[in-house]
């Protein structure tokens, strides 16, 4: 794969990300298997090991959504030291920055994968399951793992959106960008929040919805990050698949076509 255009992109993001990657691995590690234990005894929490796990486990799990976005603007704040790339490169601008995204996105999936694979150890070892409320556990934290990675994908290409249209708006008025870029994403978000208002996203998941298991190992006192992201034991459906897919490869052409007015015009 090296041997093609995107796959030598891909490569050069690995040697630009490799470290941070690393670090983050590391952070996965130490967040899942210490960060529980050392909470619990020195913050004097009356929550058991296993609840304290829970907890900890959620918040890392719902961090990760944004870790694709970090990933991305490390990649891009170090690349825009050096305009070069961009300004003489004969491979389309969509080429260039599809590489950037799609490594951010893979190198962001690899750490949440991970992170669930030594979560669901850790919490098999200290919940002291039996192997049937194992193998729900094992479904549950899949079907939120699966929840989670589409919204990392989503809001991946969202970052990127938003910081092409930073860039340009930056270019012509540096004094007002920020104000600017602030009222743009204020009335997204109304927008958006008045699509979810109208039951567009309700409707969605009804279409063709996958629903691995029917256990739940979520409690309103432990997992309330879970029980938002698998509404009704709901991982995702096509409907609401499609529709991120789709919203994600409109704001990838539609940055890329503004990031190519910064650094090409």
């Amino acid at each position: 794969m090296r041997n093609t255009v995107f796959g030598g992109l891909l490569h050069k993001e690995w040697i630009v990300l490799k470290w941070l990657l690393a670090l983050i691995i590391l952070l996965d590690v130490v967040v899942i298997t210490l960060a529980p234990l050392l909470t619990k005894n020195f913050a004097g929490i009356p929550d058991t090991l296993y609840d304290t796990t829970h907890i900890i486990v959620g918040t890392w799990f719902a961090l990760h959504i944004f870790s694709g976005v970090f990933m991305l603007f490390v990649s891009l704040k170090k690349e825009m030291k050096n305009l070069e790339m961009w300004l003489h490169s004969p491979h389309p601008m969509v080429q260039l920055v599809g590489a950037k995204v799609v490594f951010a996105i893979l190198a962001a999936l690899a750490s949440l994968f991970f992170s669930s694979l030594l979560a669901s150890i850790v919490l098999y070892v200290i919940g002291d399951w039996t192997m049937e409320l194992a193998w729900s556990g094992v479904l549950a934290l899949i079907s939120v793992v699966l929840a989670i990675s589409i919204k990392l994908v989503f809001m991946t290409m969202v970052g990127w959106f938003f910081w092409s249209v930073y860039k340009v708006v930056n270019s012509r008025t540096q004094f007002f960008s920020v104000p600017l870029i602030f009222i743009f994403f204020i009335i997204t978000f109304v927008f958006w929040e008045q699509l979810r208002v109208s039951g567009l996203f309700d409707w969605l998941r009804t279409i063709v919805p996958v629903r691995l298991t029917n256990e739940s190992f979520y409690n309103e006192h432990t997992s309330y990050f879970f029980m938002g992201f698998v509404p009704n034991g709901i991982a995702f459906s096509l409907g609401n698949l499609v529709f991120y897919l789709i919203i994600s490869f409109v704001l990838l052409m539609i940055g890329s076509a503004f990031f190519e007015k910064k650094v090409r015009v």
